[in-house]
């Protein structure tokens, strides 16, 4: 299907900055072999979970929104550097004509072109959007007790403060008439969703509701990333459930890229295909 979907009049367009991965036995310390075993088609060779790094561009009522900017380019030891203005090169879009930047959570590799280094300073990437941050989100990660344990926080969203147009939202925000934030807390304290919903058509990106294809079957399966483990299974659950009633497209974030699919019903029990 390529990298770009339609849902009615929106255009969603997935991005790869970066492709990392990790072992699962890492990601999911409490997790046995035995657990994995009818995933393991979904693993590499060494038992690692392939990680895209993606970002996706949503166009919707003359609106040009990017959601999530990937990990950037920072020389983060964990990361790659990430190739997002690249990939927007790529695709026709300038940085300028970007009206809406999302983030779904306050994490390294979600905010990570928010900022580029220019000089010895960090400026916006995308000097002339609204930068959309869930309010919660944004007072938990830059609150004094917060900010020196998050090194991207200081160079990624803190430096947007006085130089970019920042929009801090509640609840179920609409971006558009046809996009719209779903509180999914749990993996950070106040996490969102996207859904799109146009012309009788639904999809929703779903960030790091689920790292893993498997996560959307095994909603109790909660990543060491997730700061509120029981919290996360309880947003997880909800979202499945309603991806599934509302036949809604998921597009996950850190899937193999595009990460467009659909959960389906085999033999009576949930399946994740891809698109």
């Amino acid at each position: 299907m390529g990298s770009t979907l339609t849902v009615g009049n929106v255009e969603i367009m997935a991005l790869v900055d970066a492709t990392a991965s990790a072992p699962c036995s890492l990601m999911f310390p409490t997790l046995s072999d035995e657990q994995w075993a009818p995933y393991e088609a979904q693993l590499d060779a060494h038992r690692n979970i392939p990680l895209t790094i993606p970002s996706f561009v949503l166009r919707s009522g003359g609106k040009t929104i990017v959601v999530d900017t990937g990990v950037g380019a920072k020389n983060r030891p964990i990361f790659p550097n990430g190739r997002l203005p690249d990939a927007l090169a790529d695709a026709g879009i300038r940085l300028e004509d970007v009206d809406i930047v999302l983030a779904t959570h306050i994490h390294i590799d979600h905010v990570g072109w928010h900022t580029t280094l220019r000089g010895e300073t960090y400026a916006p990437t995308f000097p002339n959007a609204t930068h959309v941050f869930n309010r919660d989100e944004y007072d938990f990660f830059t609150s004094p007790a917060q900010v020196p344990v998050w090194e991207h926080v200081r160079d990624c969203v803190l430096p947007l403060d006085g130089a970019a147009d920042i929009a801090l939202v509640d609840g179920e925000h609409r971006l558009t008439d046809e996009i719209m934030l779903l509180p999914t807390p749990g993996h950070t304290p106040a996490h969102v969703s996207v859904a799109i919903m146009s012309q009788g058509e639904a999809a929703v990106i779903i960030g790091d509701v689920c790292h893993h294809p498997a996560q959307m079957i095994e909603c109790g399966w909660s990543p060491v990333f997730d700061m509120n483990p029981a919290l996360a299974a309880e947003s997880r659950e909800k979202l499945m459930q309603r991806i599934e009633d509302d036949r809604m497209i998921a597009v996950g974030g850190h899937f193999a890229h595009p990460g467009f699919g659909r959960l389906v019903r085999v033999d009576g029990r949930r399946t994740w295909q891809a698109l």
